[in-house]
């Protein structure tokens, strides 16, 4: 019955919710190693917005998430602003880098989308290198954490990524969503029923920058710190991984790709100097034999797709 299957569903993310709300009593390496996955699949989903659901692949979104990083050390460390407003200021400003580069990017497709966000990604990490204002190539450390508590800034990110996923979420079951997805299948016929094909991968970039920019304002506070490396094409492609991993046409696919990715790596860094191989030909196994990402298999698996 659909019922049951939509009883059972929000059963088991009750679950995950109690679960992650009771990570703290783990110790803090547990509870630093979930903030980052939590983080890590806000800025993924966000991301998978436009890539899954509009159809446009970023390779240089990481500059949303440094954008907002950048944008609230800097306010904190060099103007002496409080959390409320270095916070503010990051999503404004990750709106707006979002809203000039998006207006840039979306009259292109495909390719020359995915080179033109790859380059703007790497000539902002270019900028923030030699910028003696950004810390040039040492960034800006020595951030106080909120609360001076990891454990109570844990349950902020928990709400707040909660809360963000919840909108990301609306966004793609409203009419707007729906739009993201026809141009996303076919951009000529969403043109020809009316709809301004780039005036909607614009909204689509705007959104998801600035959520990457939450995102990465978040991690900056668990870190204390900020680096240019987090601007680094590396790091997109990282989130294009992650969303691949898990499934870019579920909704939840790629905070199950950011916790599997997250774990993984915690794991295989344990265990050998060769972590980064040990990842590599995991993850890579995974995408292989899952093309549609785990949770795209378990569900067609299920029948539902």
């Amino acid at each position: 019955m659909p019922s049951e299957e939509v009883s059972v569903e929000q059963m088991a993310l009750t679950v995950g919710v109690i679960l992650l709300a009771l990570v703290p009593l783990a110790g803090k390496h547990m509870t630093h190693l979930v903030a980052s996955a939590l983080l890590l699949s806000l800025a993924a989903t966000s991301f998978n917005l436009l890539f899954g659901y509009t159809g446009l692949l970023s390779f240089g979104h990481a500059l949303f998430w440094g954008v907002g990083g950048y944008t609230l050390a800097v306010m904190m460390s060099r103007f002496g602003l409080g959390y409320i407003e270095s916070f503010l200021a990051a999503i404004v400003m990750s709106s707006i880098f979002g809203a000039i580069i998006g207006f840039l990017c979306v009259r292109h497709t495909r390719i020359y989308f995915a080179i033109l966000t790859l380059a703007f990604g790497q000539m902002f990490y270019g900028v923030a290198v030699k910028w003696d204002f950004l810390g040039g190539s040492d960034g800006i450390y020595g951030l106080p954490r909120p609360f001076n508590s990891l454990e109570i800034y844990y349950y902020f990110i928990l709400v707040v990524t909660l809360a963000s996923l919840y909108i990301l979420w609306r966004i793609t079951r409203s009419s707007l969503g729906l739009s993201f997805m026809a141009v996303r299948d076919n951009a000529f016929r969403a043109k020809f029923i009316g709809l301004n094909v780039s005036k909607v991968r614009l909204t689509s970039f705007v959104i998801s920058s600035t959520f990457s920019g939450l995102a990465g304002a978040m991690y900056v506070l668990l870190e204390t710190a900020i680096s240019p490396e987090t601007m680094m094409w590396t790091h997109s492609a990282e989130f294009v991984f992650v969303t691949l991993l898990g499934g870019p046409r579920v909704f939840l696919g790629p905070m199950v790709g950011g916790f599997i990715y997250s774990f993984l790596a915690d794991v295989a860094m344990s265990a050998t100097e060769y972590w980064l191989l040990v990842i590599g030909v995991v993850l890579v196994a995974i995408v292989l034999f899952f093309p549609h990402g785990v949770l795209g298999y378990m569900l067609k698996r299920r029948g539902e797709r």
